[in-house]
């Protein structure tokens, strides 16, 4: 009897041994693919490749994005196509450029990822300074990330950037350009990354903010200019519906030199 009670025990404790260890590794499965399905985002305003030390160095651009490792990238102050063409080429992504004069040797803005993409309008919108500004717009297969066919919406763009009455209205007109041109018909999650020539409670962020754009609340101040003592935020990676998305973080890196603005990485994971 003593035996067999003895061996009763054992068999007991065997099991709960095998259901701590069950556990265990179940949730370290749970973190772990959790944590395979984040994607970093990446926006920056690269200045047209000219540094701060005066030098037009676009692999300098290229190493500050690739230590990243972003799944999609948004750049603002693209010199041309060509330009865009370049930066796809040393960081080994695929691109896009948006022209903002209509024209692939003029200037405008890039998209770069990791991930597949279909192209889908680059709109101008208001300016009421010497500048020409538009807003671009792909949509990013993550389906190497998520189930198959997951895809999300995403959007870059530059605001104007005077302190104008006149530009301070254009920055307000371009949400609704955004709204019009790329909400409309969409049910995908959505991502805007931009230099918006705006403070955090200024009045073109509270209105994107109505329209159900977040970015981290609370925390230190994400401050992006100038790149040297910097103390104020104009630059952004932003999020839409709230409830399709965890940030689980969001920075600004430390790049004093490679441009005029400091780069926002946040890293996302889709619900």
């Amino acid at each position: 009897m003593k035996k067999r009670f003895n061996s009763t025990l054992v068999i007991i404790f065997s099991l709960i041994i095998i259901g701590f260890l069950s556990f265990g590794f179940i949730n370290g499965s749970k973190r772990l693919a959790s944590k395979n399905k984040t994607i970093k985002v990446l926006s920056y305003n690269i200045h047209y490749g000219l540094g701060m030390d005066k030098k037009y160095d676009l692999a300098r651009i290229a190493k500050i994005i690739s230590d990243q490792d972003p799944d999609i990238v948004g750049l603002q102050e693209i010199g041309d196509s060509i330009m865009a063409a370049t930066l796809g080429k040393l960081t080994g992504m695929h691109y896009i450029f948006g022209p903002s004069k209509e024209t692939m040797k003029g200037y405008g803005d890039a998209v770069l990822s990791k991930h597949p993409f279909e192209w889908v309008a680059n709109y101008s919108i208001p300016s009421a300074s010497s500048s020409r500004y538009q807003v671009m717009g792909v949509d990013v297969d993550l389906s190497a990330i998520y189930e198959k066919g997951t895809k999300v919406r995403f959007l870059n763009t530059h605001f104007d950037w005077t302190q104008s009455i006149g530009s301070q209205e254009a920055r307000l007109s371009t949400v609704d350009v955004i709204e019009r041109g790329f909400l409309e018909n969409n049910n995908l999650p959505l991502i805007l990354t931009g230099d918006l020539n705006a403070e955090p409670n200024s009045e073109p962020l509270k209105k994107l903010k109505k329209k159900g754009w977040v970015n981290k609340e609370g925390g230190e101040e994400l401050f992006t200019i100038p790149v040297v003592s910097p103390d104020r935020q104009i630059d952004y990676v932003l999020v839409r519906p709230k409830k399709s998305w965890e940030i689980v973080d969001v920075k600004v890196l430390n790049e004093p030199v490679a441009s005029d603005h400091l780069p926002v990485l946040m890293t996302l994971e889709l619900r």
